[in-house]
């Protein structure tokens, strides 16, 4: 039922898009997709205002995809809300809706082998942006070789339409030598910090809050420079820290710049940017503590990154709560290992959620650093007492883990 359905879908979304031909921004990754899409949404939405589309929520699959194409809902398991997403696929085609959008931002993911070739087969953009996918991407459990990851994220370079331009980020290692999978004719922009990006941070500063009532009154100024134009403007960002927001708005630059507008016309757009949901989330928590909700999902770059924003907390006591990380294959042990080493030079209390992570309490427990406390958990429900009860006023507490830990559990016992 399911390939049927696929299949129907498909087949319309060929047909709408061949009819409106909208402009089509494709954005992937192994980490910081769905940033860089709300990034790419403010800056082309300011401009373009009720032109722009794009995926809400995890619609980002073979039934997501072209849902968005057509304008559907999310009909899970209704056949009346099926046959009126497939009505409204048919009028858009059979009569002509002046309000379709003229660009459609898709973000595109990569499961399973087959996922992107299976998207970009009916889906060809106009611009092809690749976030991270860093040296032990997500995934890995069902792609034999991480190169078999890396050229099904290619798929969506490899797909795009004649002078269309690739995005792609400088500072990751594997995005970057994507450049050789663009094709002749196509341009290609890199972005962030390094000296090699065209759109790139030159400079910029954080304001860590100290206490959960300057959440607010937090963020981060910086200085981004287009090489290409020599143009240079100065943004801002409040109540957003780490480096994964900034890269995310650095996509949705270049892809501003790739649109002909220019780096002061997109100062207040990027002003408005927050993170999503469970995604370096400051909120306030008991006790006046201040919490970095990060439970959406994990994975070695993104929790290096969520630990790099935790070292930033000079006066506070320092509380990691780290759940397994998923999808990751082989490199599993090694990836929990790195994660022990790691998180005991940044955290005072280190709690550690999960099968997977006794290996990080193993090589925790190896180092010379004075923990003030260390503990494991099988499980979130496990945890989340202990959390609250431990925390003292004052102290940040950083939460991370793979959707099926469930940290968002901790998150719900210890915020106000």
């Amino acid at each position: 039922m399911r390939k049927i359905l696929q299949f129907i879908l498909k087949i319309l979304s060929i047909a709408v898009l061949a009819k409106y031909k909208p402009r089509i921004v494709a954005i992937t990754g192994s980490v910081g997709k769905s940033s860089a899409k709300e990034a790419v949404f403010l800056i082309l939405e300011a401009a373009f205002p009720g032109r722009t589309r794009r995926n809400e929520a995890n619609f980002n699959t073979e039934i997501g995809v072209p849902l968005t194409v057509i304008g559907g809902a999310d009909a899970k398991r209704s056949v009346k809300l099926w046959a009126v997403n497939f009505l409204r696929a048919l009028k858009l085609i059979l009569l002509k809706d002046k309000n379709y959008p003229e660009i459609l931002i898709l973000e595109l993911a990569a499961d399973r082998p087959g996922d992107i070739a299976y998207l970009t087969s009916f889906i060809q953009p106009d611009m092809a942006v690749v976030t991270a996918i860093g040296e032990m991407p997500v995934h890995l459990e069902f792609f034999p070789e991480r190169d078999d990851y890396i050229n099904e994220k290619a798929n969506v370079i490899k797909s795009l339409k004649p002078r269309g331009e690739a995005v792609l980020n400088y500072d990751d290692l594997s995005a970057r030598e994507l450049r050789d999978r663009v094709p002749t004719e196509r341009a290609r922009i890199y972005y962030g910090f390094q000296e090699g990006a065209e759109i790139r941070i030159s400079d910029f500063s954080c304001q860590v809050p100290s206490s959960a009532a300057e959440i607010e009154e937090s963020g981060m100024e910086f200085k981004v420079e287009d090489r290409l134009t020599k143009e240079v403007a100065d943004f801002k960002l409040a109540g957003v820290l780490g480096l994964p927001p900034l890269y995310a708005v650095l996509a949705g630059v270049a892809v501003g710049r790739a649109f002909s507008i220019s780096l002061k016309n997109m100062v207040e757009a990027v002003s408005k940017f927050k993170p999503l949901r469970c995604r370096l989330e400051l909120l306030a928590g008991v006790k006046n503590s201040i919490i970095i909700n990060d439970s959406y999902n994990s994975s070695p770059v993104a929790l290096e990154a969520a630990l790099e924003v935790l070292s930033k907390f000079k006066k506070n006591r320092k509380v990691a709560v780290l759940g397994s990380m998923r999808e990751l294959g082989v490199n599993t042990e090694s990836a929990h290992r790195a994660v022990g080493r790691q998180a005991v030079k940044v955290a005072e209390v280190l709690f550690l959620v999960g099968e997977e992570m006794v290996f990080a309490k193993e090589e925790a427990e190896k180092s010379k650093k004075k923990m003030e406390g260390l503990f494991w958990f099988a499980d979130s429900n496990g945890a989340a007492k202990e959390v609250e009860r431990i925390l003292r006023p004052g102290d940040v507490v950083l939460i991370k883990g793979s959707r099926g830990i469930k940290m968002e559990l901790v998150v719900e016992e210890i915020k106000v």
